[in-house]
């Protein structure tokens, strides 16, 4: 996988999907780095760390699937339905990137109804070129 390591800083927020249970937070990039946090850190690795990246042609562009830590995940861009947004105090953990960031701050605020598909979507674009697959 080729990543592009100094890229400018990209701020998200994503949910974690995982069966009955999704999971609110932000991904973030910067400095080389991928880190996704929700009311607690979830994962912070290096880029070069982060394989097996995927965009599942079924999400039309607004999730991907990769391994970070050692782990599978999947990560949507598009608020799932039901689900609260990630809350602003997510980014005080002072984790990784998340201290580091001066960059792209990707719609943080306007995450409700129609708009989160389009958001999500165009989140999806930025991150893929950060995490191409």
């Amino acid at each position: 996988m080729t990543t592009h390591p100094t890229a400018a800083a990209l701020v998200s927020p994503a949910w974690l999907i995982g069966g009955l249970r999704n999971v609110p937070g932000y991904l973030a990039t910067a400095q080389g780095g991928l880190t996704f946090v929700s009311d607690t850190p979830v994962f912070d690795v290096p880029l070069t760390q982060v394989s097996d990246v995927s965009w599942p042609w079924w999400w039309f562009g607004g999730g991907l699937k990769l391994t970070a830590a050692g782990q599978r995940w999947k990560i949507t861009f598009v608020r799932p339905n039901g689900m609260p947004p990630p809350h602003p105090s997510m980014l005080d953990t002072g984790v990784g990137v998340f201290g580091l960031l001066t960059g792209t701050w990707h719609d943080i605020d306007a995450m409700r109804g129609l708009a989160d598909v389009r958001s999500g979507r165009e989140a999806g674009r930025r991150w893929r070129e950060v995490l191409p697959g």
